[in-house]
């Protein structure tokens, strides 16, 4: 190796090893997402979750019941799960773990709230459908 690239190598070892160490290059973590049914009037909500390498089937949340799936996210940072919400006379979609985002956001627990007007992120962050 040519002695003008050295400290070039150094600093980028020093550089990604910090990097490892404060964990933004490496996520390890197994995180919990949960999804409950809040809607109204004894409804059981279906919902079908996938990411580009899993489809987690359709599932059925029965009135005040919960549905949780674990995963690890990318090493390469892109993980991405989505889900369809339906039930009677109603279909909605929406992205429920995005992994730019939701690490620093959720810190191991992502927990939806289906409710008859949008998805609630622990209850407070609500969306419209």
């Amino acid at each position: 190796m040519s002695t003008s690239l050295t400290p070039f190598v150094v600093f980028m070892t020093i550089a990604v090893l910090s990097q490892a160490c404060s964990g933004d290059l490496w996520i390890e973590e197994e995180f919990r997402l949960q999804i409950f049914n809040d809607l109204p009037g004894e409804v059981t909500l279906t919902v079908h979750c996938r990411s580009k390498d899993d489809d987690l089937g359709f599932q059925r949340i029965p009135p005040s019941g919960m549905w949780e799936f674990r995963f690890t996210p990318s090493f390469w940072g892109n993980t991405l799960f989505f889900c369809s919400f339906q039930w009677p006379n109603h279909f909605h979609s929406r992205d429920v773990f995005v992994q730019d985002t939701d690490v620093a956001r959720c810190k191991g627990l992502c927990e939806w709230h289906a409710t008859s007007t949008g998805p609630c992120l622990k209850n407070n962050a609500c969306d419209i459908w």
